[in-house]
């Protein structure tokens, strides 16, 4: 992962707080990042391959968005958009395979790689079925990724939105002026240290901080309108989708940013592939989706 700071993140802004002081924690040795900071982050498993169930005709792979979403971080913060887009691509062209569900609880994550893996899932949209399955949240990159399914359930207590990026430039220089620690940068570039965290960041700095965040945004509202289509509602497309604020279900769904409300056990029980008599039970998911988070545990750093 890159400097936490100057980072395009689509994420709620309470989640990007806790990343930064778990990485800092964990790069500093004093704390390491174990089962409590796994289950703090909300991550449950990784998406590191699909759970494949039914006949061998008559397939459905379950692929969990889950977490902190990085491009290619480390497994206990959560899915990372390099496997997610692997599994999805694996399941578009298995011919077995009829229908993609993503597992979606995430506050949402980094952007290098986000609208990548978008693209992804939309691609796969247009082959075959793709359903989304909001078990908690879908906030932020998870709801990017989301908006690019076939449709969406979302569960009654849970909540999708916060269309918006955001980066970060923390200044230092008066924390090291009292601490009587004087940096000196070199510099080889006008803009090379436009940025730095050692001084207070310039007009011009954050003039280019915003231009950037702008032009991801409007990616960010393009891929939303694309992926959702007529079903959204004027009111919320002419708002850009809320302007970063969450949704609760009724509202989501109102608007069209959802397709539907559903437990999980309700969305499992009724999923069938079409043009067949099988459906994925709730318990055929939970079997698949509890094998995963086995996964994520044992190779997490408590289980070493």
């Amino acid at each position: 992962m890159r400097n936490q700071g100057t980072t395009l993140w689509a994420i709620r802004p309470e989640a990007t707080l806790t990343v930064i002081q778990l990485l800092s924690r964990d790069k500093a040795g004093s704390q390491p990042l174990g089962i409590g900071n796994v289950e703090m982050l909300g991550t449950k498993w990784e998406a590191s391959k699909p759970s494949i169930q039914g006949k061998p005709a008559n397939k459905i792979a379950v692929i969990p968005i889950q977490g902190v979403l990085t491009n290619d971080g480390p497994a206990y913060f959560g899915s990372n958009y390099q496997t997610i887009g692997e599994a999805v691509e694996k399941a578009m062209r298995d011919p077995d395979v009829k229908r993609i569900v993503l597992a979606v609880d995430s506050p949402g994550g980094e952007v290098t790689g986000l609208p990548e893996t978008a693209a992804i899932i939309a691609a796969a949209a247009r082959v075959k079925p793709v359903s989304a399955i909001v078990e908690g949240s879908a906030a932020s990159a998870a709801y990017w990724l989301a908006s690019q399914a076939s449709d969406i359930t979302l569960t009654p207590s849970g909540e999708v939105g916060s269309v918006g990026v955001r980066m970060m430039h923390v200044d230092t220089s008066k924390m090291l002026d009292d601490m009587g620690v004087k940096i000196t940068e070199l510099q080889s570039g006008k803009f090379k240290t436009e940025w730095s965290p050692y001084k207070p960041l310039s007009e011009e700095a954050q003039a280019d901080m915003q231009t950037r965040l702008d032009a991801t945004h409007r990616d960010f509202l393009d891929a939303v309108s694309s992926g959702r289509g007529r079903r959204v509602s004027t009111v919320i497309s002419q708002n850009q989708f809320g302007g970063g604020r969450m949704f609760s279900a009724e509202d989501a769904k109102r608007h069209g940013l959802v397709d539907r409300l559903g437990s999980p056990r309700q969305f499992y029980r009724g999923l069938s592939a079409p043009s067949t008599s099988g459906a994925m039970t709730p318990g055929m998911a939970r079997v698949a989706l509890a094998r995963m988070r086995m996964d994520i545990l044992k190779n997490s750093p408590s289980f070493r």
